[in-house]
């Protein structure tokens, strides 16, 4: 891959490649390199989960302390499987590059290439954004510290183990007597679950959204192919030109018809390696996110206790809304060729190849769509079910209060 690092823009997926890398899921690196990533990545992301969990168990008749302590194990919990799904599916990553790198190849006019390339940017802003969005978030856990310094005097009725302890970390989480003798390795071990979830969570969802919206480019080149057959037939004069331009036309549409099995195959093949993932993240989202929309609504005259919590539910939320965009993108672009069909001058084409453009045809009526387990399909229609459904668990949730 890297011999042909100039056949194609490599410099769009950088950051993917980067996390990937990191978190030991680039299937490009030599197989030992990848676990001694991997394995410390995957071990910070999950081992947080054993005294996040303690720590709900010895408070389990505290409803509060449950409350304020469920969302981030949920989190470990999302972002574990993510990338240990990755792992499994690694040879399908492969795959997935190895299928981007064989498009940019295939591009035959500068306004293919131009089409592909915008989609392509559009994806590396939206990775750009989300590395921004998490570090933000991961950025409100790492000065509660110095919140909780600054506020001490409104801690006077907290003991003073509980300030030098727990209320320091980023998680609650339970060592027992433990704590105050290793505090400070409890401390990096808490903060490197830290990081491991933000590399963790970017690495796969970053992969997402580049994955999407290169299915939706060549979407577009397919319709823009598709649209302009028979351009040129009010311009010939004789009938050889006439033959010319019908065989040229049934050769169009024939590529257009191999690239759309081709692409259509790409996207079944991107909704098998994340609909177990989005079935895990959206169902449990739900629950984090009403969760935190409880303690948010609790602590809206404290703001002490509410810098957490918000960054979570708006972090949570973000992700899970731009998880079903991108599906929404691909749910649009992939009845592009039906559409562009219908612009086009098909009834001047040649039987044979009126017959290739309904066989496309009929294949759009069935959209490609990414799926939660196959059970849900995302859209923005189903993102409003999804929240009116996480508003329904916090009123819920909120009885209990």
């Amino acid at each position: 891959m890297t011999n042909e690092k100039h056949a194609w823009p490599s410099q769009y997926y950088t950051i993917p490649r980067l996390y990937l890398s990191l978190a030991g899921i680039w299937p490009y690196g030599k197989l030992r390199n990848r676990y001694m990533c991997f394995v410390p990545m995957f071990t910070c992301c999950f081992s947080v989960v054993i005294p996040q969990s303690l720590y709900i168990i010895n408070n389990s008749l505290n409803i509060d302390e449950i409350f304020e302590s469920l969302p981030s194990v949920i989190i470990s919990i999302i972002f574990s499987f993510k990338v240990a799904n990755m792992m499994i599916n690694n040879e399908k990553i492969k795959m997935c590059f190895e299928t981007i790198k064989a498009d940019w190849l295939s591009l035959n006019t500068d306004i293919e290439k131009a089409i592909l390339q915008r989609q392509t940017m559009y994806g590396r802003h939206m990775t750009i954004f989300y590395t921004v969005l998490m570090y933000m978030t991961a950025l409100f856990y790492l000065i509660k510290p110095v919140i909780i310094t600054l506020l001490e005097d409104e801690m006077a009725n907290t003991t003073k183990s509980r300030i030098s302890g727990i209320s320091k970390l980023p998680f609650l989480v339970d060592y027992g007597e433990k704590l105050n003798y290793y505090f400070y390795p409890i401390m990096i071990h808490c903060y490197l679950g830290v990081f491991a979830h933000i590399f963790c969570t970017i690495a796969v969802d970053t992969l997402y959204y580049i994955l999407v919206q290169h299915v939706c480019g060549i979407f577009a080149i397919i319709g823009h192919a598709l649209e302009n057959i028979n351009e040129y037939t009010d311009a010939t004069d004789n009938l050889h030109s006439q033959l010319n331009t019908t065989q040229d036309d049934y050769n169009k549409a024939l590529n257009c018809l191999r690239r759309h099995l081709h692409v259509i195959e790409f996207a079944d093949l991107i909704e098998s390696m994340f609909t177990k993932i989005l079935l895990i993240s959206v169902s449990l989202n739900m629950i984090c996110g009403s969760i935190c929309g409880i303690r948010v609504i609790m602590n809206l005259s404290n703001a002490r206790d509410i810098v957490a919590p918000l960054a979570i539910y708006v972090a949570q939320l973000s992700h899970m809304f731009l998880q079903f965009w991108q599906a929404q993108f691909l749910l649009d672009y992939s009845i592009i060729p039906y559409e562009s069909i219908c612009r086009a001058k098909w009834y001047k084409t040649s039987i044979k190849c009126q017959k290739l453009l309904l066989l496309i045809m009929n294949r759009t009526v069935y959209p490609c769509k990414i799926t939660a387990g196959k059970i849900l399909i995302l859209s923005i229609e189903s993102f409003g079910t999804v929240l009116k459904t996480s508003m329904s668990y916090l009123t819920v949730l909120r009885s209990f209060q």
